[in-house]
């Protein structure tokens, strides 16, 4: 046969065979190398459909019938009458998978090939007396059998008895079990009853006593695999009422519904543990499912869903929004992450809470929000503690600057005054011109010290409820530098300035910004404490390509010896106990991102020594 599309070549040499049997194979072949290697894909298709032979047994079960001393004889001769010229079909009989006699005809025609030789190619068929002591209804019980025996499901006939008159093959390999067994032991494990005609109540025997269909569940006693099969009334060819047995093996579904319920109730054990309060809100504003921390603190009495929110999370405040209009809402309609605080009278105290909406994700649409709530009211407390710390922190830093450099003008003063004492003691009375050049530096060193104090007042106040404002970094540094210029020139530190001109403004603080160079610097002169040889500071202003402005400060000390981004955390320090609170650069980081602008920490010189800090901050806009 001419093959148009072949799928795999499946070869079997016929060297082993006699002559008869290998001319056959070779005019069922559908194609012949000249090797003699055989393409037999037709043959295992047509006697596995028409036998019932498995795909894989068909060669080996061919070979061994057409060896069959009657095959053969008819082979042989049909064969010698070829080679004499004599074509026509013959036939030839197999045993199907059932044990029944089976008539194949074999139907040989010369084929005419391109190169004028011939060569003879045979085709079967079914012989017209298929199953000839079977009745009509009995061979159609077969073919149906053998169809069964193909499909994936199980398939099982149970007699009234409970004994197995069919088993399909996956059923028959999976529970080890053929026809004629007792599938009432299959089905219990108990020997005892297994050849008891009658029964207790059993799914899926309850058929023979309701006379209608069932559903039920099994898992066998010996494979420990689980099962769901519809049992159905059934009557067979002879009459005999029996049960149809169809069924799923359902064994990893099974595994996976214990797996996830043991997930779900690790879940259930988690949640029920956090401190967090957890709920599901759906878009009717229902709870549809919460832990054992919100069913606490909003008193729900029992665990049946949904149930309505809480009153504190749907009462309207004064500008007629609710705790879900801003957070759940917005989160189903929007499907992104929504929060806020609020406080409320908990168990008789004032309790601060942050609300968090989150997506459901259940479809493209979202039809429902988790809701988590933290009880923040410790942590706004700490946070108002460090705040205050931070003052006091940035307060110290100042102290000693500020305390030298009104020393100064007031040594001056009193230098003034002293001059004004003695002039007059000497010559009684002091001319107009020096009186005047005299007061006037009087005035000048007060009104330095006025300039001090209000730069104290502003820092002292200051919570950050000053507008922000254009301000100039380069004035902020000199500023800066003027109050630390005597305790810098102490511990005999160089200052280096680069200072770019035409500097554009920044949004800040103008004392917040000198502060931050002020506590910089100061870190790094204490850096430099114990360095020996040239201990210099360079700071460094420019603008940037992207519309930032850097100010960096480069020490040549130690470096930061691995600390990294830690030595912006609050309370961290490497000085000594009681010498540092370790709030400074705290401050500074918590300034600097308060005006959307970034801070780093690196080491720039070899072997991880000198300290450089880089701080971005955005352009103030055009005025």
């Amino acid at each position: 046969m001419a093959q148009l599309l072949p799928t795999a070549t499946l070869s079997y040499s016929t060297s082993q065979l006699p002559e008869a049997v290998s001319s056959l194979l070779r005019q069922l072949s559908d194609t012949c190398a000249s090797d003699q290697s055989l393409d037999l894909d037709y043959v295992r298709s047509f006697f596995s459909s028409s036998l019932g032979w498995e795909r894989k047994d068909v060669l080996q079960n061919l070979k061994g019938q057409l060896l069959e001393p009657e095959n053969l004889s008819t082979l042989s001769h049909h064969i010698q009458l070829q080679m004499a010229g004599k074509v026509s079909s013959f036939p030839l009989f197999f045993l199907d998978t059932y044990g029944q006699r089976v008539t194949i005809l074999v139907h040989p025609r010369p084929l005419r090939l391109a190169d004028g030789s011939k060569q003879i190619s045979s085709t079967l068929s079914l012989g017209s007396d298929i199953y000839p002591t079977q009745k009509q209804s009995d061979r159609q019980r077969l073919n149906l059998l053998a169809i069964l025996d193909k499909l994936p499901e199980f398939v099982a006939l149970v007699t009234p008895q409970f004994t197995l008159r069919y088993i399909n093959k996956p059923f028959r390999e999976q529970v080890q079990l053929t026809t004629g067994d007792s599938c009432y032991y299959a089905f219990t494990g108990n020997a005892e009853l297994s050849g008891t005609p009658t029964h207790p109540y059993l799914p899926p025997f309850d058929v023979f006593e309701t006379g209608s269909p069932s559903f039920s569940a099994w898992k066998s006693p010996r494979s420990g695999r689980s099962y769901r099969f519809l049992s159905y009334p059934f009557t067979d060819t002879d009459g005999e009422q029996l049960i149809l047995l169809m069924g799923l093996d359902i064994t990893q579904l099974t595994r996976f519904q214990e797996k996830l319920a043991i997930t779900e109730r690790q879940y259930h054990l988690i949640t029920n543990n956090l401190s967090l309060a957890i709920a599901v809100v759906d878009g009717q504003r229902n709870i549809t499912a919460a832990n054992r921390q919100f069913r606490k603190w909003f008193k729900l009495q029992n665990e049946s869903y949904p149930v309505s929110c809480p009153p504190i999370l749907t009462t309207l405040d004064e500008d007629g929004e609710c705790l879900l209009d801003k957070t759940t809402s917005l989160t189903i309609s929007d499907g992104k992450e929504h929060e806020c605080e609020f406080s409320t009278a908990l168990d008789g105290a004032e309790t601060t809470f942050r609300i968090t909406a989150c997506p459901l994700h259940r479809t493209k649409l979202f039809s429902s929000a988790i809701i988590l709530l933290e009880d923040i009211t410790e942590k706004k407390k700490i946070a108002q503690r460090t705040q205050q710390m931070r003052k006091l922190e940035a307060m110290s830093t100042l102290a000693a600057g500020i305390a030298h450099e009104i020393n100064q003008p007031l040594s001056a003063l009193r230098l003034y005054a002293s001059g004004l004492d003695l002039m007059v003691e000497q010559r009684g009375s002091v001319p107009t011109e020096i009186l005047q050049e005299r007061l006037g530096w009087i005035l000048r060193e007060t009104g330095t010290i006025e300039d001090i104090i209000t730069h104290m007042r502003s820092l002292v106040r200051h919570q950050g409820s000053f507008p922000l404002q254009r301000s100039d970094v380069n004035y902020a540094v000199v500023q800066s530098l003027t109050l630390l210029q005597s305790k810098l020139e102490t511990r005999n530190v160089s200052i280096h300035e680069e200072l770019q001109d035409n500097l554009p403004p920044v949004l800040a603080l103008p004392i917040q910004l000198e502060q931050i160079v002020i506590n910089i610097v100061m870190n790094a002169a204490h850096a430099l404490e114990d360095e020996e040889g040239r201990r210099s500071i360079t700071i460094t202003t420019r603008e940037t390509d992207d519309g930032y402005v850097q100010l960096s400060i480069r020490d040549n000390g130690p470096g930061l010896k691995g600390l990294g981004e830690k030595i912006f955390d609050p309370f961290f320090t490497t000085k000594e106990s009681g010498k540092n609170m370790g709030l400074g650069l705290a401050l500074v980081h918590t300034f600097v991102t308060s005006w959307e602008g970034t801070i780093t920490a690196e080491s720039p010189l070899s072997d991880n020594h000198g300290t450089l800090i880089k701080i971005l901050l955005p352009q103030a806009p055009a005025a």
